[in-house]
């Protein structure tokens, strides 16, 4: 069968392929009425653009970038699929790089997704300053940061401020009596690594309970190497133990099950819980959530607003986590 035209389209709707193509591109306001009865017959001819031909007419790809540090991690796929459920209401596509927190693998992605590919960037870096990106990617590429504060960022960002639920957090260990808490963080100069530290420290502090450095283990921010960061903390005498990030919490939690230490009774835990792990033994133990859902609709929409008018104010839209005290068990048992 010929393949349908916006000719074709134009016809079954009853209306000019000019207003067609102002519901496809909208490029002008069209009613509602209108343009239902566009969208029906597009659906009803089975028609699909030629994106080529759109985006010379346009100057747009209709693809959005996302630099994303760990497909892996749960929190980023809430964030990618709430985006993508954003973008798409426009005709946009999501293009995924994933970095794996690699700073040369974050340069090569920006350089390609940089030089005409796509219309817009999401950022979450793994790099220490923008002077780092600075001159890779185009200044009229509109580009949003989310999740972690870059320093010297010129553009809008999107983060979540974790240290009210760190420290509510750390004190909960506090007051379930240990004094030996053990932090296992990811990698040093990330924004979120410093902010979560900071909580940790202020509350040992405020405690009276002396930092002791011995006690703060520094990763990558991702699985690799937390099971040996956690042995090492359980053999220097640590009664508890911090994992500031969620796919790091879920190493702990296994490796712990796989050496039989009861979580909550044998060591005080606190963690993170993303998406549908709240289902499983998360719920048992001291956790903070952050509102992954929220970000990434905010990001969508934000990002939107940027290909529509990139000369927007820079705008600094900061988040709220959560802390949740560890539920009991069925059993009867400490958390």
């Amino acid at each position: 069968m010929k393949k349908a035209s916006i000719r074709d389209v134009a016809l079954h709707a009853g209306v000019s392929t000019a207003t067609v193509s102002h519901v496809l591109n909208h490029t002008r306001f069209v009613a509602e009425d209108t343009r239902e009865k566009v969208l029906n017959s597009i659906r009803d001819l089975d028609y699909s653009p030629d994106v080529i031909a759109r985006s010379f007419k346009t100057g747009r790809r209709y693809l959005i970038g996302f630099i994303v540090p760990d497909i892996a991690n749960e929190y980023y796929s809430i964030i990618i699929e709430t985006i993508e459920s954003i973008i798409t209401k426009e005709e946009y596509k999501l293009v995924i790089a994933n970095t794996k927190e690699t700073k040369s693998r974050e340069i090569e992605n920006l350089r390609a997704l940089g030089n005409g590919i796509v219309d817009g960037i999401i950022v979450a870096s793994t790099l220490q300053s923008y002077a780092e990106m600075e001159r890779i990617v185009p200044a009229s590429v509109p580009m949003l940061f989310i999740d972690r504060a870059l320093p010297g960022c010129p553009f809008s960002t999107i983060t979540i401020s974790n240290y009210s639920a760190v420290y509510s957090g750390v004190e909960r260990l506090i007051l379930d009596g240990h004094r030996k808490i053990g932090y296992i963080t990811g990698l040093p100069y990330l924004s979120t690594t410093e902010e979560r530290l900071d909580a940790y420290k202020d509350a040992m502090e405020a405690h009276g309970i002396p930092i002791e450095e011995s006690f703060i283990r520094f990763g990558d921010s991702l699985r690799s190497d937390t099971a040996n960061k956690m042995d090492e903390l359980l053999d220097a005498g640590c009664t508890a133990l911090v994992a500031s990030n969620n796919v790091m919490a879920d190493e702990v939690l296994f490796h712990m099950a796989e050496r039989g230490i009861r979580v909550g009774k044998d060591v005080g835990l606190l963690g993170y819980n993303e998406g549908v792990r709240s289902q499983f033994n998360m719920r048992y133990i001291h956790h903070i959530t952050q509102p992954a859902v929220d970000l990434g609709r905010t990001a969508g929409l934000q990002i939107l607003n940027l290909l529509r008018d990139p000369q927007q104010p820079v705008r600094n839209t900061v988040l709220q986590a959560g802390f949740t005290p560890g539920q009991p068990k069925p059993n009867g048992d400490a958390l």
